[in-house]
């Protein structure tokens, strides 16, 4: 669980390298009609690395997610990477909690996005960077579609990597 072995280490490498490709490019983002004026899917290499490789490879592909968006927060580097960081380990502690299941999966998918979301925009109003009413219609647009984008995408992809890639 803890250990990162070489499949482990590279499996976080070609996640982030992912999270890297979604973050720097027009991939990573869904046009949405509200402040952010984009929804993300940046977050979902880092809930695949925390079920299939533990919570240590979900914590480095959000730390390498965080790297390559920090020019998005304001200097806020707290709000950039202590959400990130966290993604894949709530993913990977609720699908434990689920018995390592296909809902699991999905549980974990829902996990993982809900702390993007609410830990960034969170945090964003806490350090005082925006109020609530702005985040509120973030939250709920973006928020709603980051988790039902989450919770299609990710069980089939965990499934295929299942079968194809042996992480331990």
């Amino acid at each position: 669980m803890w250990r990162l072995s070489w499949r482990k280490f590279l499996l976080a490498g070609v996640l982030g390298a992912i999270s890297g490709v979604l973050a720097l490019t027009p991939l990573g983002l869904i046009p949405v009609p509200n402040l952010s004026t984009y929804a993300t899917t940046m977050h979902i290499p880092a809930i695949i690395g925390g079920i299939m490789g533990g919570p240590v490879v979900g914590a480095l592909v959000g730390c390498i997610l965080a790297f390559f968006t920090m020019h998005l927060f304001m200097g806020n580097l707290v709000a950039c990477f202590l959400p990130r960081i966290a993604i894949g380990v709530v993913a990977y502690l609720l699908w434990v909690t689920m018995k390592r299941s296909e809902l699991g999966i999905v549980i974990g998918s829902l996990g993982g996005t809900f702390t993007n979301t609410v830990g960034v925009l969170g945090l964003m109003v806490l350090m005082k960077y925006f109020t609530w009413e702005q985040v509120l219609p973030i939250f709920l647009l973006n928020g709603i579609l980051e988790l039902i984008i989450a919770a299609i995408i990710v069980l089939p992809i965990v499934r295929v990597l299942r079968k194809v890639v042996k992480v331990d």
